[in-house]
């Protein structure tokens, strides 16, 4: 299926977890943000591996579009998405999930 583009050009995918279903009836694979990371801005996922179920749960039910969603969002999720960047662009990958990468979705 075709994600789309991130802002950057590159072609979105499938996402650590897979189709994940939202609230409003969409599905998301990876829902990014813009950070800076070593002094260079770019995008990153916010769906982690190390999110928990109910850091998930707001990303999935709650309009990623509208003004208060980054506002009230969980600092949890932004400090794991980081974390998760760093140490993967640190071994030289993307930050966003490969082909082969994807794991079950934290159910706990």
């Amino acid at each position: 299926m075709d994600y789309g583009q991130r802002p950057d050009g590159t072609k979105k995918g499938l996402g650590y977890f897979g189709e994940l279903k939202r609230r409003d009836g969409g599905v998301s694979t990876e829902i990014s943000v813009g950070v800076g990371i070593n002094g260079k801005e770019m995008d990153i996922p916010l769906i982690v591996p190390s999110l928990n179920k109910d850091e998930l749960a707001y990303l999935l039910n709650n309009n990623i579009k509208s003004r208060s969603f980054m506002d009230k969002m969980p600092k949890t999720i932004i400090d794991k998405a980081y974390e998760h960047a760093v140490s993967r662009i640190e071994l030289g990958k993307s930050p966003f999930a490969e082909e082969g990468e994807a794991v079950k979705p934290p159910i706990e």
